[in-house]
């Protein structure tokens, strides 16, 4: 049996970033547009955890180097195979620290079973954590089978790729159609009611 509740607070103790905690729980529990969701700290916390090993290791993270490296180590094989060995010449050990990145859901059972936080749920927080989940997960499979595309060479594109998944709701009375973060905010699909 392990020592550590989770994944997060092995690698917290582990690269002695203890002090990041409460940093991370007041990302998440902050109000409306200011809190960050699962996937949002899971990426702050990698990235956290690289640029302070690239610090360690003598190499550059200013502006956004660190979050250049992270996002390009999860992208095409090929460019992070690149990367990887220019941070392993460098003296990082980034197998570990790769095998040490977080996913969101490992920083939600650390924030929700580990350290046993909540957050208000009277704004439609958890429905908000849904949709970003579902997102996340479409995202995820949608990056996997784009790349095994690139691998068959059914299609090429001349540089890194990028993801994104947006939700639509549409109104069947009146067929408008909105991004649900866009009726989320607003409060309103459509105005055929009112």
């Amino acid at each position: 049996m392990s020592e550590y509740g989770c994944k997060v607070c092995r690698v917290l103790d582990d690269y002695g970033m203890n002090r990041y905690e409460d940093q991370l729980v007041e990302q998440w529990q902050a109000d409306g547009g200011q809190r960050k969701g699962y996937r949002q700290l899971s990426e702050w916390f990698n990235v956290l955890l690289l640029r302070r090993e690239m610090d360690r290791a003598g190499l550059s993270t200013l502006g956004d180097e660190a979050e250049s490296k992270y996002e390009r180590l999860r992208s095409d094989e090929a460019i992070a195979k690149e990367v990887a060995t220019e941070l392993a010449n460098a003296g990082l050990p980034i197998n570990q620290i790769r095998d040490d990145f977080v996913s969101y859901g490992v920083i939600r059972t650390h924030l929700k079973n580990c350290l046993e936080k909540e957050v208000s749920t009277s704004s439609g927080e958890w429905e908000r954590d849904a949709i970003e989940i579902s997102r996340e997960h479409a995202r995820g499979k949608i990056s996997e089978a784009f790349r095994s595309l690139q691998n068959k060479e059914k299609v090429t594109a001349g540089g890194d790729v990028s993801v994104s998944v947006t939700a639509e709701i549409e109104c069947e009375n009146c067929h408008t159609r909105v991004p649900i973060d866009r009726a989320i905010r607003r409060g309103y699909v459509c105005t055929c009611n009112k």
